[in-house]
């Protein structure tokens, strides 16, 4: 066999090879595409691992985004507070903050109700704030402030913290802000469906074998943090899913993402702007916008 032949055939050997190689990598990629699609439902899914679903609205209302500004606290507010002899308000910015004299008695272990009752006795707004928990690390009581009945979570503009003294059976201070003007932005529209919600939540992998969703709750959360150079900021309808009774995750109720919180940081946070806050205060008055005792 002349040397020309045998290179034609090592060419054509070389192209079946290439040829096989590129099917081999065609073939291994489509599988591995289909592999990621999935094979049964969200429902089958949840099933297979023994995920209940409790109390599942079937027909959430319609929501629009809403926007807000932090609320200026007024003389009269401060007025209305020291009708009470045990509180000494003061206001830093657009922080109220408020010590009382003597503790306001509290007891962790008695119903919500009752606890609400306690703080909301004592901050302004009351009918605007409602309950939300007790977080250890900080020793402090939240409270969300309400829009139409629905909470606005994790916001810094809308909050009551009710600090706690060591013993936990008294309210040493509070602080509070307050979220004026708010509005609806744009037209009405169907949230997603809470089985959506819950298909972004497995998918997250917030959701294990034998979990119980016991509870979805309607409320909005801050699409961007920082507000814009106005003042405003902007809130998107957010699903809250109650899982085992313990667990709150965050879903956007328009978009379907994921929102993720960590409420340590979030004090942290508050407790920092706070501080920074009174400290500018003193430094441009020498003392804070009013008289009396700290």
């Amino acid at each position: 066999m002349q040397w020309g032949q045998i290179k034609t055939l090592f060419i054509l050997c070389f192209l079946v090879l290439d040829f096989f190689l590129v099917y081999q990598f065609i073939n291994k990629t489509e599988q591995s595409q289909l592999g990621v699609l999935p094979d049964t439902s969200i429902e089958e899914q949840l099933e297979a691992e023994d995920i209940q679903l409790q109390n599942v609205p079937e027909n959430p209302p319609k929501k629009t985004y809403i926007s807000a500004k932090r609320y200026d606290f007024k003389e009269e507010d401060l007025e209305t507070l020291e009708e009470n002899d045990n509180q000494n308000p003061e206001v830093y910015g657009n922080i109220l903050i408020s010590e009382f004299k003597e503790p306001v008695d509290i007891d962790l272990e008695a119903d919500e109700s009752k606890i609400s009752s306690i703080v909301k006795d004592e901050i302004l707004f009351r009918d605007e704030y409602q309950y939300w928990g007790y977080n250890e690390r900080w020793n402090v009581l939240i409270f969300f402030q309400l829009r139409e009945g629905d909470p606005i979570y994790y916001n810094q503009n809308g909050v009551v913290l009710a600090f706690l003294n060591e013993e936990k059976d008294g309210i040493s201070r509070f602080t509070q802000t307050h979220l004026d003007e708010i509005k609806n932005t744009g037209e009405e529209q169907d949230l997603i469906k809470p089985i959506q919600a819950i298909s972004t939540l497995f998918d997250k992998n917030k959701l294990y074998s034998d979990d119980t969703v016991t509870k979805f709750d309607i409320g909005y959360y801050t699409l961007v943090q920082v507000p814009l150079q106005n003042g405003v900021q902007v809130f998107s309808p957010t699903w809250n899913i109650h899982v085992n009774e313990e667990s709150n995750y965050f879903v956007n109720g328009l978009e379907g993402q994921y929102i993720s919180k960590d409420e340590d940081e979030f004090v942290n946070e508050f407790i920092q702007e706070m501080k920074d806050s009174v400290e500018k205060q003193q430094i441009e008055l020498e003392q804070p916008i009013r008289g009396g005792e700290s």
